[in-house]
């Protein structure tokens, strides 16, 4: 036997896990509104402001570690070099010990102009986390740490 729609939609009320989930989602989509309103104004789309940093962070990826490091398939991680590449901002070096490998890096411009990128994020992050405390925040990426894993683990036998 059926319950009717509203036995169903009881089950969803008060379980604080699902509250926490629909509430981070809509954390994440005014984050990202938040980062493409800065980096529009610089004249970058969020995702490729995203793979620059990691560009930057990883200190000359190839396109795979790149891929594997944003979680994104190859022929998209591809797609935004391309883009970061005519801009001007990362260039396709040769790797000195393997010459099949094609290593990503930063550009003297995209060098040049990361303060300025650090500068709109640290905007974001201001107006984000304003009255955050520290402490509170190294508790969420903790918590939000340990989801991840359980996310992970979970889905590794997939």
């Amino acid at each position: 036997m059926e319950l009717p729609a509203r036995s169903r939609a009881s089950h969803l009320k008060g379980d604080p896990r699902i509250d926490f989930s629909f509430l981070l989602g809509e954390v994440t989509r005014l984050l990202r509104r938040a980062f493409d309103r800065e980096m529009e104004a610089i004249g970058l789309t969020r995702s490729q402001w995203h793979v620059l940093v990691y560009v930057i962070k990883l200190e000359g990826p190839t396109q795979t570690k790149l891929a594997e490091a944003l979680d994104i398939a190859r022929p998209s991680v591809g797609a935004l070099i391309d883009h970061l590449e005519s801009s001007g901002y990362v260039s396709r070096e040769r790797d000195s010990r393997d010459r099949r490998v094609w290593r990503i890096v930063p550009t003297r411009l995209a060098i040049q102009q990361a303060e300025e990128f650090a500068r709109s994020a640290e905007r974001v992050a201001s107006q984000a986390f304003d009255s955050v405390l520290s402490q509170d925040l190294a508790a969420a990426a903790t918590l939000l740490s340990t989801i991840k894993d359980n996310l992970k683990s979970s889905s590794a036998g997939l």
